[in-house]
């Protein structure tokens, strides 16, 4: 089974110093940073609950890893990934900002712990990756929700979201690039 490697890692200076270099992301509440190998625990976690149905089929563990680390390697790759939601020093969920296989724009994505939901900290998290995915000039930001994900669905909506399609089964929610909806404004 792949896993994550917890052996001592001599070059894991090499890894700090790289995730250093990525964009962090400060609000009132929330810092969000760089993945790092510790936080795949709560990913792992929030993949097996069973509100992990919108995200599709249950994966197995090694599924897991690999999403994982897909969504950390797009930084190195893209320029994009995976921001840990941290709040009071704790890893609380995640905001994706984006690209993963299949695709057809850059994707908001969030998946908050449980006993850290109801609190705002989705929201706060995701409009401030948003503000960083405008900021870099794309053609397009989407989410992609499960028809039956009433509470994404209004959250998407809330950030500024607009439903524009399906892609395989989900609903496509685009998002405005600017005030009046254009993207010049990040061009």
């Amino acid at each position: 089974m792949i896993t994550p490697t917890t052996l001592p890692c001599p070059g894991a200076h090499i890894a700090a110093a790289a995730r250093a270099t990525l964009p962090m992301l400060v609000t009132q509440r929330l810092f969000l940073r760089a993945p790092e190998v510790e936080d795949f625990a709560l990913f792992k976690r929030l993949f097996q609950l069973p509100s992990a149905k919108f995200m599709g089929e249950m994966p197995d563990d090694e599924t897991i890893w690999a999403q994982f680390t897909n969504y950390v390697a797009g930084w190195v790759l893209r320029g994009d990934g995976m921001f840990t939601v941290c709040m009071d020093g704790e890893a609380v969920g995640f905001v994706f900002a984006g690209v993963e296989p299949g695709d057809q724009a850059i994707e908001l994505g969030f998946f908050i712990a449980p006993e850290h939901q109801g609190q705002g900290i989705a929201f706060e998290a995701a409009s401030t990756a948003l503000v960083h995915l405008k900021s870099l000039g794309p053609d397009q930001i989407v989410s992609y929700v499960a028809p039956g994900n009433a509470a994404s669905q209004k959250l998407v909506s809330k950030l500024g979201g607009t439903q524009s399609g399906t892609l395989d089964g989900a609903l496509v929610f685009t998002y405005p690039l600017d005030d009046d909806g254009s993207p010049e404004a990040y061009a």
